[in-house]
């Protein structure tokens, strides 16, 4: 007996000695770093006391489950003992998930880009004192030295060196302490008063000169991402002044987008970023993309009546319905890499396996080699090896293009699909329920869904008036929430609002507005998160819509509803501590730029007794104005107002739509009359 019970201990200490501190983590990606022979640590108190009390710097590894470099990074040294023996030896590592920590990622990635002049991405390597005090940053470590970079054991053994040589050391913490001034910077206002025309004419201007004429989107590197907000910018430019040059890119991006493989042909969705020509893309799905995009499909839909966005739209949210969901509630991401272990192995094609299958499909040969040059399914691929990717280049769609598309379909569903992030993210969840609701101003049935899903995100994520952030299915969320997921979760709330006019929403919206002004602005200034390190919030759009553009324009839709001055003076404050923004780069930062655009232009709410409203809603939807909302209210009248002032009443819909449409030559941009296509 004695002999099992020494065999059973000493098989529980083999497995134990296998894991590390972050075993007792929830996210995948720290979940997925658990058995490395480094011995990780999760972010927290603990851990950076335990630095100080050995006085040993800090390896921090910031990343996410469904990164391919960070996988690689992984692969090639986390999981090797080597270099394990001299991370444990120097350092007390770090692992983040940036999904679960974007202060801290912000933090860093700030401190990047203001050091290196150049943003930065995943996995992101700082080395620090214990004091937090950055020495050296950079992104991917090589195994192996090559091109001047240094691989991972050198580098470590280095800099672990280094942090016991105090004139090496202080040398480098000088360095970095011009950075942290420059990524630490006060805000600048505008030194100009610059009128709603010439901020248009500054924004279009940069946004044009970063597109990229002959492939179209907003970059002419080598990488190139969808851009959900600077595409809604420049469709509320065009709607407000009638600028050709902002609808021209917005809808050929737009188009060839849904064109190329940064859209999935097959199944729907965005990926999440592409090469150049948008061909061939990082096989990632994240929430975030497929939230947003929708949407300046949906607006192009509203304003020229092409069902062809509608599809797009429709597609990419139903793919997120179907593959993404659990317990009525959206997980965060799916991983590049099949379970095959090879990148994008799910999506791929092989010509010849494909002509095969669809002649089983009783097409015959010609209609076949239509399909497939449409699509792109060439003889020697057009990924790697024979492997190929669905693009449309060219051409008029072949007949029976959906049977072929469905015996696509058909074929991926006999293969495994790439590993979940299986995270709840409240902002993400948040972003796709608005968009479930823009959806459902089209097709009603939406309405039921995106109520279903907004009352399991508030069931799950508040609680006892505290929201949290995020947590793994079926697990309480324990992480309080960041100034993302007040803003987000608001904008759904008033999105929600103006579909079904229930005022729960509108008070819950309320509610939380005030409850992320007491939490996260402090001075004047406001912060990510209310916890260490205290991140100051920004206006930048890179992978999605800045959170605090987000819920500055969720006080002005609050303040034109409830006349809520409070909310609006906060709005227009920080457009002018922050107006160097709207003149120096609005290209980066769209949601800002387009909160300028509706204090510049104004919000108008109409307001009448909302079976008068649902009488309209159609109607209501091409109302010549920009910026519109609606408002129950028990008068037997239509009232169209601005924040404070009713300007026009009447009994008739046409009338106050009418009037509605005379004050955009207020705006002082003469702008030309939208035109609205029709089904």
């Amino acid at each position: 007996m004695l002999k099992y019970i020494f065999l059973f201990l000493l098989v529980f200490d083999i497995l134990e000695a296998k894991s590390n501190a972050l075993i007792s983590e929830t996210s995948p990606y720290l979940q997925r770093h658990a058995h490395n022979p480094v011995n990780w640590y999760a972010w927290n108190k603990i851990t950076l006391d335990l630095a100080k009390k050995q006085n040993k710097p800090i390896f921090l590894s910031i990343g996410y489950s469904t990164c391919h470099w960070c996988h690689v990074m992984e692969e090639e040294s986390f999981e090797q003992q080597d270099v394990a023996d001299v991370l444990n030896k120097y350092f007390i590592s770090i692992k983040v998930d940036k999904e679960e920590f974007p202060n801290i990622d912000k933090k860093y990635q700030n401190l990047f880009r203001a050091f290196k002049g150049q943003r930065g991405g995943w996995p992101l390597s700082v080395f620090l004192t214990p004091e937090l005090e950055s020495y050296f940053i950079t992104t991917y470590i090589p195994r192996a030295s090559y091109a001047g970079a240094e691989d991972i054991i050198s580098l470590a053994k280095r800099l672990g060196r280094l942090y016991r040589d105090q004139a090496l050391l202080s040398a480098e913490l000088k360095k970095f302490a011009k950075a942290k001034l420059f990524a630490n910077q006060a805000p600048k206002p505008s030194k100009n008063n610059l009128k709603l025309k010439e901020l248009v004419k500054i924004a279009v201007d940069k946004i044009e000169g970063q597109y990229d004429k002959e492939n179209t989107g907003f970059a002419t590197g080598r990488t190139k991402f969808p851009e959900a907000s600077k595409l809604e910018l420049l469709l509320n430019i065009y709607k407000t002044t009638g600028n050709k040059k902002a609808f021209d890119m917005a809808r050929e991006t737009l188009l060839t987008m849904s064109k190329r493989g940064i859209y999935d042909q097959v199944d729907g969705g965005f990926f999440r970023y592409s090469g150049k020509n948008w061909t061939i893309p990082h096989f990632q799905k994240l929430l975030y993309v497929n939230a947003q995009m929708p949407l300046p499909y949906l607006e192009i839909y509203r304003i020229t009546g092409d069902k062809y966005f509608y599809k797009i739209a429709k597609e990419s949210i139903d793919e997120m319905q179907a593959r993404y969901m659990g317990d009525a509630l959206y997980f965060s991401a799916s991983d590049s890499v099949a379970k095959t272990g090879n990148e994008g192995d799910y999506y791929l094609y092989m010509y010849d396996e494909v002509k095969k299958g669809l002649l089983q499909e009783n097409l015959n040969e010609d209609e076949i080699d239509n399909i497939l040059e449409y699509l792109n399914i060439e003889e020697l691929g057009n990924y790697d090896s024979e492997l190929a990717h669905i693009n449309i280049m060219e051409g008029e769609a072949p007949k029976n293009l959906e049977l072929a598309k469905a015996y696509l379909r058909k074929v991926r569903r006999n293969r495994d699909f790439p590993v979940l992030d299986k995270k709840i993210i409240t902002s993400w969840n948040a972003m796709m329920i608005k968009t479930l609701y823009v959806l459902a101003k089209y097709d009603s049935s939406y309405e039921k869904i995106a109520n279903d899903r907004l009352d399991s995100l508030l069931s799950l994520m508040l609680k006892e008036d505290t929201l949290y952030h995020q947590t793994i299915a079926a697990k309480p969320p324990s992480q309080k929430a960041q100034l993302e997921d007040y803003a987000y979760l608001i904008d759904a709330l008033l999105t929600a609002h103006q579909v079904t006019l229930e005022k729960k929403h509108l008070k819950l919206a309320s509610r939380l507005a005030y409850k992320a002004k007491e939490l996260f602005e402090e001075e004047g200034v406001w912060y990510m998160s209310n916890e260490i390190p205290k991140v100051r919030a920004d206006f930048d759009d890179k992978y999605y819509s800045s959170p605090l553009s987000i819920l500055l324009n969720g006080f002005v839709t609050l303040a034109n509803i409830h006349d809520d001055m409070d909310l609006m003076q906060e709005s227009e404050r920080m457009i002018k501590v922050y107006g160097n923004v709207l003149e120096d780069n609005p290209e980066e930062s769209s949601s800002f730029m387009t909160l300028a655009l509706r204090l510049k232009a104004g919000v108008v709410t109409l307001k009448a007794q909302k079976k008068a409203l649902d009488r309209h809603r159609e109607e209501f939807a091409k109302v010549d104005y920009p910026f519109l909302l609606r408002k129950d209210h028990s008068f037997d009248e239509y009232m169209a107002c601005k924040l404070g002032l009713c300007f026009a009443t009447s009994k008739n819909f046409k009338d106050i739509a009418k009037e509605i449409s005379k004050i955009k030559n207020e705006i002082n941009i003469k702008p030309k009359k939208m035109i609205w296509g029709k089904d």
